[in-house]
């Protein structure tokens, strides 16, 4: 998960955690990390929260999924929301994303999560405010979805 994060192509959009706040994740049972691997090796990463919340509304907190540009991210997303409708039983999930990360915000709007409005503003990297898009899939939409494929 550290060497994800540290990857120079995932740092921009991204705030890295340090090893404490990793492993603090690992032992809540509101939050589960997922390591994400090809073949045997690993390539990234996933953490969902919200799972202890009675609303059924998972956030996918963080994905970083390496080497890129071979659609192994959107391969991970696909699984990942597989897990989270199917064995999670999750109605809604959402996340926010950087949002000048134009690529990754292409990447959920094909997996099917829609545009719900911006956090402007909202976080202070190196002394530049930066704003955050809000998007989500609900369950009828990614069921839908997949009857169509």
């Amino acid at each position: 998960m550290l060497a994800a994060e540290s990857d120079p192509g995932a740092a921009p959009y991204i705030i890295r955690w340090p090893r404490k706040r990793h492993r603090q994740a690992l032992a809540d049972p509101d939050q589960s990390q997922l390591i994400v691997e090809l073949g045997d090796r690993p390539i990234g990463f996933v953490l969902l929260s919200g799972l202890a919340g009675g609303h059924r509304s998972i956030e996918l907190r963080r994905i970083v999924i390496g080497p890129r540009g071979r659609g192994l991210g959107r391969s991970a997303l696909e699984l990942v929301l597989e897990h989270a409708f199917g064995a999670l039983r999750a109605h809604r999930v959402w996340l926010d994303v950087k949002v000048h990360n134009e690529r990754a915000r292409r990447a959920y709007a094909g997996a099917g999560f829609v545009h719900e409005g911006v956090l402007r503003d909202a976080l202070l990297t190196d002394g530049v405010f930066e704003s955050l898009a809000v998007m989500s899939v609900i369950e009828p939409e990614w069921t839908g979805r997949e009857r169509r494929q």
